[in-house]
C-alpha cells in the first residue's frame, strides 16, 4: 500500500505548531491483510516470575536495515489478534519502527488463531472470557516485551511505545497509568495509541482509580457510537488534571473496529449486551492521517522515514 502525504509528527505538532496535513484516501482490501499475514515472524519471548512466568508467543515487524530503530509494543483485545491489526503492525514497521505483537492468548491455550475473522466461534469463545488473562497480566506481557526489545541492538531502547485495540488499548492505558511502580528502564513507555479501549468500564474499575497518573503523549481513537465508550468517560479524562498530552477522538458515527474492513454487524457479550461493530471508511481514513503524525516528520518525509517520533521533547 502506497501513501502520498506530508505528515507531521504529533509532538511536533503540539510542541512547535506545525499544521500542514494533506487529505488522505486509502484503498485498503483484504489482500493487504493476507501480505501483512506473511510478512510476520513470529518469535517466543521470555515471561516475567512476577507474572505466570509464562514464555509468551509473539509476531515481530522489522523495518529494513541495520537498525537501530524506535520501537512499538502491540496488544490485542478480548477476541485476540485479527488480520486488521497484523496490518496496522506492518504498515507502523515502514515507518522505520520495529513492531512486536504480542499474543497472550495462544501461550496459555486459549486461541493461537490470527488469520480468521469475527465469524470465528473461538474467537466468540474467548472473547467472553476475556479475563481469563487478567488486565494485571496483560501489562506484564508488555513489560515482558519492553525488556526483551530493550535487550535488542537493533532497538533504541529509550524510545519504545504501545498501541493497543479494545481491551489491548485499555491495558496500554494502564502500563501508563502503572509506569511509576513499574520502574522500567530507560525511561519506560514513552508514548500510548489506543484504538476504542472501552474506557467507560476501564475507568471505573479499582485498577483504575488506584494506578499513578498518564504522564506520556497519549491517542485514542474511538467511535461515537461505539455503545462501550462514552464521551462523559473521555470528558472525565481529559479533566483529570494529567500532565500528559492527550489527544481523544471521537468519530461521529463510527462503531468498535471501524478500522477493520467489514459490514455491520453485533456481537454479545454477557456483561454488555449486544454491541455494534462496522468499519467506517472516514474514521479509518482519519486514523492513518493521525497516526503517520506520530510516526512521520514533516521535515525528513521528502527524503524518507523519520525514526524519531518517540524523543524528549
Amino acid at each position: 500500500m502506497k501513501f502520498n502525504l506530508k505528515i507531521v509528527s504529533f509532538l511536533l505538532v503540539f510542541f512547535y505548531g506545525f499544521t500542514s496535513v494533506e487529505n488522505v484516501a486509502v484503498a485498503l482490501n483484504y489482500q493487504d491483510y493476507q501480505k501483512a499475514l506473511g510478512q510476520s515472524q513470529k518469535i517466543t519471548i521470555p515471561g516475567l516470575p512476577q507474572g505466570d512466568g509464562k514464555a509468551l508467543d509473539a509476531y515481530l515487524h522489522k523495518p529494513a536495515g541495520d537498525g537501530p530503530y524506535p520501537a512499538i509494543i502491540a496488544l490485542h483485545g478480548a477476541g485476540g489478534i485479527f488480520p486488521y491489526q497484523i496490518w496496522w503492525a506492518y504498515e507502523i514497521s515502514k515507518y522505520g519502527y520495529a513492531v512486536i505483537f504480542v499474543d497472550h492468548y495462544c501461550t496459555r491455550g486459549h486461541l493461537c488463531e490470527i488469520e480468521s475473522d469475527d465469524h470465528d466461534s473461538a474467537r466468540g469463545e474467548i472473547m467472553r472470557n476475556w479475563q481469563s488473562v487478567s488486565p494485571r497480566q496483560r501489562v506484564l506481557d508488555a513489560v515482558a516485551a519492553y525488556l526483551w526489545l530493550s535487550r535488542k541492538p537493533y532497538v533504541k531502547n529509550d524510545k519504545i511505545g504501545l498501541i493497543g485495540w479494545s481491551w489491548g488499548g485499555a491495558s496500554a492505558l494502564f502500563a501508563q497509568k502503572l509506569a511509576r511502580r513499574l520502574s522500567l528502564p530507560n525511561g519506560g513507555f514513552k508514548a500510548t495509541i489506543a484504538f476504542y479501549p472501552n474506557l467507560k468500564y476501564a475507568i471505573d474499575t479499582p485498577q483504575w482509580t488506584r494506578s499513578g497518573p498518564i504522564e506520556k503523549p497519549t491517542l485514542i481513537l474511538y467511535g461515537k457510537s461505539d455503545t462501550l465508550e462514552s464521551k462523559e468517560s473521555y470528558d472525565s479524562l481529559l479533566s483529570a488534571g494529567y500532565s500528559a498530552d492527550i489527544r481523544v477522538l471521537g468519530f461521529k458515527g463510527a462503531y468498535k473496529k471501524f478500522d477493520e474492513l467489514g459490514g455491520y454487524r453485533e456481537k454479545y457479550h454477557p456483561s454488555v449486551g449486544n454491541f455494534p461493530k462496522a468499519f467506517q471508511k472516514e474514521a479509518f481514513e482519519t486514523s492513518i492521517k493521525e497516526i503517520k503524525k506520530i510516526f512521520v516528520s514533516e521535515s525528513e518525509i521528502k527524503a524518507k522515514f523519520c525514526h524519531d517520533l518517540l524523543v524528549d521533547v
